[in-house]
């Protein structure tokens, strides 16, 4: 890469933004479980992670959740979170065969209404179901020790 003055400098595109509490690897891992300690301190910790409160001391242990209860929760998860990946890969595929088979002007009427469908009618359902899937699931009282 030649030398270029700074004011020519391409700037770096800054790394993917994280939403919430999101951290690398917790999709595969599970999600976060969120600890409040009785004097207002909170963290999110992975299972089976043990945190000392710097306020008060406490220390809270996220193993004391039943190994199966986490799992059942990661699953439910996992399981919601195909639905989008296998409905971009379905539209992604569709615009490739319209595009190889010389038919472009297809691939602008089809992202629209795959877009259009997705936040009217498939999202609103989806999110509506994964409501129902995680309301059915366990929640925890942690005790310190």
């Amino acid at each position: 890469m030649p030398l270029a003055p700074p004011w020519r400098r391409r700037k770096r595109r800054p790394k993917r933004e994280r939403i919430g509490h999101e951290e690398p690897g917790w999709i595969l891992r599970g999600p976060p479980i969120a600890v409040t300690c009785k004097c207002g301190e909170k963290r999110d910790l992975r299972y089976g992670e043990v945190w000392r409160c710097e306020k008060c001391g406490k220390r809270w242990d996220t193993g004391q959740i039943p190994a199966e209860q986490y799992e059942a929760i990661r699953r439910t998860q996992l399981r919601f979170r195909v639905l989008p990946v296998v409905y971009g890969l379905v539209v992604a595929a569709v615009a490739i065969f319209f595009s190889l088979t010389g038919n472009v002007f297809s691939v602008f009427v089809l992202l629209p209404m795959a877009t259009l469908a997705w936040f009217v009618f498939v999202q609103p359902a989806h999110r509506r179901r994964y409501r129902r899937a995680i309301a059915g699931l366990p929640s925890w009282k942690l005790r310190p020790e």
